[in-house]
């Protein structure tokens, strides 16, 4: 590949590649790379072959920073400790692999990384667990020190305020006589479900049976707060819905706004009901436009979860307008009864 580093084939590369795929890194290209306790760099240069925007390695070592900066030129490899993290800096990916055990405080450390996330960042962390079935940390003796590892219930406690997953061990580490696990830890998003199927499809009854404790925003009663004034929004889409609202048409409204360029306002509104925390939107909005609904949380911090199930008992298309409205039946009775009146 143009311009990407190839690596150095070193005594221990297939080890490290052997980890590489335990790891299970995600796509890099485009993303900023950092990893924590870097040694010579194998990991960077990784990052820097799969495309990474911007790659930095951090390590105390100094003459595995010097050997770093020879074999990778395109990372930037620094000589320093993890207490040294600039406060200003986030990063897309985070590794820390093979070092979390000399820290002084290996709980504050992980917390200390996972800040410096990115929104949708993730922390990719490599950590020996200690035989035992309580929360608590083990001293281990290796074969060049001894140190201390959670057991498996320790760090699920330290984890559980994020949103991460176990994937496994990694390759077995030389002088060690525990296992390696790996886990990847993101920052935990609010939730916002999604209700939108068509009118009498069960939306409420699903609400009602399944949320509980989550805040509860109706379609139908914002549609008609927004129309009376009591739902403070942009005034064009007041006057937008408040000229057309029709308590049992309510779905003509929805299908309006998001047939219009107000369909940003309105969500805009829901956002700010939310405050930032889970919520349940239940209320009609056309399939055609959930993607959108979704891409708009997701954009704004929502870990969004679109609810879909057959419309079994949907009312479809005409909502609560039924055929009798639309004056069908009506020419069908007036011609059944010109009929019954010639015989």
């Amino acid at each position: 590949m143009p311009g990407y580093q190839t690596f150095p084939y070193q005594a221990g590369s297939s080890d490290s590649l052997s980890k590489l795929t335990l790891l299970k890194l995600p796509a890099l290209t485009g993303k900023s790379f950092l990893d924590v306790g870097c040694n010579e760099g194998f990991f960077c240069g990784y990052a820097l072959f799969d495309g990474a925007r911007k790659v930095v390695g951090i390590d105390v070592d100094e003459q595995a920073i010097n050997s770093a900066k020879q074999d990778f030129p395109g990372c930037n490899f620094l000589l320093q400790s993890w207490d040294d993290l600039s406060p200003d800096k986030t990063f897309d990916v985070i590794l820390c692999s093979s070092a979390i055990h000399y820290a002084k405080n290996q709980e504050s450390l992980i917390h200390l990384l996972a800040g410096k996330l990115s929104p949708n960042g993730v922390l990719i962390l490599e950590v020996g667990i200690a035989p035992g079935a309580e929360p608590d940390w083990v001293e281990v003796k290796r074969s060049i020190d001894s140190r201390f590892f959670p057991t498996r219930s320790k760090i699920d406690d330290i984890l559980s305020c994020y949103a991460s997953k176990y994937l496994g061990e990694s390759a077995p580490q030389i002088g060690d006589p525990i296992p390696r696990s790996v886990f990847h830890i993101r920052k935990k998003k609010p939730y916002a479900f999604f209700l939108m199927q068509d009118s009498g499809a069960g939306k409420t009854t699903i609400r009602n049976t399944v949320f509980h404790e989550q805040k509860i925003i109706s379609g139908d009663a914002l549609i008609l707060d927004i129309a009376s004034g009591r739902q403070h929004c942009d005034l064009e889409l007041q006057k937008l819905i408040s000229n057309m609202v029709n308590p049992a048409k309510i779905d003509m409204s929805i299908r309006s706004i998001f047939s219009s360029q107000w369909w940003r306002s309105y969500l805009e509104v829901v956002l700010s009901i939310s405050n930032g925390d889970t919520f349940v939107y239940d209320g009609y909005i056309p399939s055609s436009y959930h993607e959108l609904v979704i891409a708009f949380f997701q954009a704004n911090g929502f870990f969004p979860v679109n609810l879909c199930w057959e419309n079994t008992y949907a009312l479809g298309n005409l909502g609560v307008r039924t055929k009798a409205e639309a004056r069908k039946y009506a020419l069908y009775l007036a011609a059944m009864r010109k009929k019954m009146r010639r015989t």
